[in-house]
Order: C-alpha cells, then structure tokens, then sequence
C-alpha cells in the first residue's frame, strides 16, 4: 500500500510540475483606417508620406503571454515596419497587467512595408518630415489601446501548456541583398505550446527576409508575406492556433524565388510557400513539459551617435532629410543605451535586438548561444526600440544604403554582438 500510496503522490506532483507552466493568447486588429485614422505605410521614404489609400488585409497584433511560478512575461508580434519605445511604453501602461512591465515584454515587428510606419508612433519624432514618417498621437493611441486589450484578454485565458521546438532550412529562399553569394540564415525555427488536450494552441515563427515583395508603389494596408504566412498557418493548422511571428537578422536578408502578376500575388505566393513548410515542421514538433522558463533584459550603452559619410547623397535624398533635421534626429531619436531581452522556453533561446542586424551579426550571436548549450537559439529583430541597421565594421566601410541608415559609426556590430554573446552566456546558464 505504502508503494502504491508513493506512486501515486509522484504522479500528482509530477502532473502539477507539468501544470505550472501556462500560457494565454490573443489578437486584435491594429489597422487605423477602421477608425477612419490616416495611416502612413512603413519602409519606403518614396511614398512621400502620403497617407494609405484601403485596406487590403488587416494587420495584426499577435500576443503569447506566459507565466511559470513567479516569472511572466508576453511576446506580442505586430505587423508594422519597426517597433518604437513610446509604443511598449504606452502599451504597458495601459495594460496595467501586475507583473508586466518593460523589462518582460517584447513587441517585436515583422518589418512589413505595407504595413504601419514605426516612426508615426514614436514621440522622440519631432522632425515632422512625412519622408520618414510624422508622428500621431492619433495612430499611436489607437495602436496601444488595441494591444492593451490583446494583452489583457492573453493574461485572462492562461492555461497550462507543453512546449517544444523545431527547426527546418528554408533552402533557396532568402538571399543577401548586399552581396551576392553571401551567406543568410535559411533556419526556421518554431515553438509550438500545446493545450492539455495535446492541440496546439500557438506556434511562435521566427525566420528571416524583409518584407520588401510590396514596393513603394503598393498603397493599401497589408501584412506582406509574412501576414500571409501566419494566417495561411493558422488556417493550416487549425484548431483556433494564434500564429505569431519574428524575423531574424534581416538586415542584409531579402526574399527570393517568387512570381506573380502583381505585387499582391507574390506575396502571397512566397508566405503561402513559408507556411506550407511551417505547418509540416510543426506536425513534426513533440511537446513536453516546461523545465526552463526565464525572461531576461540586458541594457546596452551605445557608441557615439554619428551619420554615415555618404547619409546626405544617398539615405538624405530617399527620405529628403537636410543637415539641420539629420543633427536633430542625430540628438533626440536614437537612443544612448537600449534594451536586448533573452527568452528562454527549455532549449529554445531568442535575444531580441532593437534594429536591424546584418547576417553575420545574428550569426555570431547564435553561435554564442549555442557554445552556451542551446539547441534552437534564434534573434528576433526590430524589438522594443530600433536603432536602424547594425553592420560589422568591414561592412561599415564597404558603403552602401544599410550604412546611410547606421548611426553609431563602425563599432556599433561589435559593441552589439560582445553585449549579446555575453548576455548569451547567462541566459543559457
């Protein structure tokens, strides 16, 4: 009896160990034009800042929140061009959810370029050109408010999940843009979180290519190829998932291998592709119990502010930025330190950076993580504050238009990549 009664005391205490880790999702649509708000589309200084003209899908806040023990923490994925800090700010606030705060958690942009445009929401944007986006408190209250919600509604549905995580090379689908033949990261890695019941009840995708099928010239709203992906997996997959997505070091990265008659029909072409392959990798993830659960944030201080040599005839005349705006931006836009966030589900590992950081940054901070045990260690680009492009410093010199669009000179890959390797190191500890 006394073996039985044991036996059965483990069982209970190994069932409320699975239990402790739970998990609550929710969406809310983020497009402005519902409200009857003029929107500004992200990504193109060409558009001239003229306002969207329909809604060709709607754009999307995807929201994870999860919790074990005293650690909680919430990943929001949104369809916009890059993720300003007077959003998370505002969102957080308005949210008032206890435990959540700055420092766990991350609004990560997909870097759509049809959707909305990061710098309309950003308050430290007092330059007021339309090339790069004029700041509205209009477009960002409603953005916050419509998060805060998803963020509640998450937090209030939390459930016990399993987890688990796989990976699968998207060959020939992405290409660096600066460099032909360069490497680019083909991984895509996905954790799935399941119900109780064995469902999957979301899948967090993270893969790498900038949202630049839409071009200037595509004036409605839209997800690009990567809301196409996500809903075409939430379709696939079915059983009510929430599909959230990241990109990867795209900053030299562009998609590839996509036809169509029109802009349109290429996106959807390319995210349906990405999806198919989504929903095989997930079928094929086995979930188990959450062993290891951390959320960790490490400030970084940053280089001196500096323009690239060549700003003013290349970035200076697609955003039709002067001296005197450049030294503006120069002193109330960019930050002096910034956040990166570590997020540890089991042997999956992502360190969130701020910008936009070439392959070879994301690369190396990869491989920190896994000489530090990792299994499955991405980077989600574009996180809570945008420093623009992060380059190494040979790639600083060689020129270009990621370099008009670096403000901390030369050093500023190597000052991101020994902060992230070091951060690295503790959060796979």
């Amino acid at each position: 009896m006394k073996s039985v009664a044991l036996a059965l005391a483990m069982l209970i205490a190994t069932n409320v160990a699975h239990a402790e880790f739970q998990a609550g999702t929710a969406r809310a649509s983020i497009t402005p034009l519902e409200a009857g708000i003029p929107t500004q589309l992200g990504g193109y200084g060409e558009r001239n800042g003229v306002p969207a003209t329909g809604v060709h899908d709607t754009i999307y806040a995807k929201v994870v929140v999860m919790k074990s023990d005293d650690t909680l923490a919430a990943m929001v994925g949104l369809d916009i061009c890059t993720t300003p800090r007077s959003l998370v700010e505002d969102t957080i606030k308005k949210a008032a959810i206890p435990g959540l705060t700055y420092d766990n958690v991350m609004m990560s942009a997909s870097h759509d370029h049809a959707g909305l445009e990061g710098m309309s929401m950003d308050r430290n944007n007092v330059v007021g050109n339309p090339h790069i986006g004029v700041f509205s408190e209009e477009v960002l209250d409603f953005v916050s408010n419509r998060v805060a919600a998803a963020l509640k509604e998450a937090h209030s549905r939390m459930e016990p999940v399993t987890a688990g995580t796989g990976v699968a090379p998207l060959r020939g689908m992405n290409r660096n843009r600066r460099h032909k033949g360069a490497p680019t990261d083909e991984d895509m890695t996905i954790v799935r979180l399941d119900r109780a019941n064995g469902t999957p009840l979301a899948l967090l995708v993270n893969y790498t290519a900038h949202g630049t099928i839409m071009t200037e010239k595509e004036m409605e709203i839209s997800g690009g190829w990567a809301g196409v992906m996500q809903r075409t997996v939430e379709d696939l997959v079915g059983d009510d998932v929430l599909c959230l997505y990241t990109n990867g070091s795209e900053g030299d990265v562009a998609p590839r291998g996509y036809t169509g008659g029109s802009r349109w029909e290429m996106a959807e072409q390319y995210g349906r592709r990405v999806a198919i392959a989504a929903s095989k990798l997930t079928e094929a993830i086995q979930t188990g119990p959450v062993t290891d659960f951390a959320v960790k944030t490490h400030w970084v201080t940053l280089p001196p502010k500096k323009a690239a040599p060549e700003f003013l005839e290349i970035a200076g005349d697609e955003y039709k930025i002067d001296t005197e705006q450049l030294g503006m931006l120069l002193e109330v836009l960019f930050p002096d330190e910034t956040p990166l966030y570590g997020l540890r589900i089991n042997d999956f590992h992502m360190i969130t950076i701020p910008g936009e950081p070439i392959t070879e940054i994301g690369l190396a901070i990869k491989q920190a993580l896994r000489d530090g045990g990792s299994s499955h260690p991405v980077i989600a680009a574009c996180t809570n504050d945008h420093i623009c492009y992060i380059l190494t410093k040979e790639e600083y010199h060689l020129g270009g238009y990621e370099v008009t669009a670096s403000f901390y000179g030369d050093g500023l890959g190597e000052v991101i990549v020994r902060e992230a390797s070091a951060f690295a190191a503790k959060l796979t500890e």
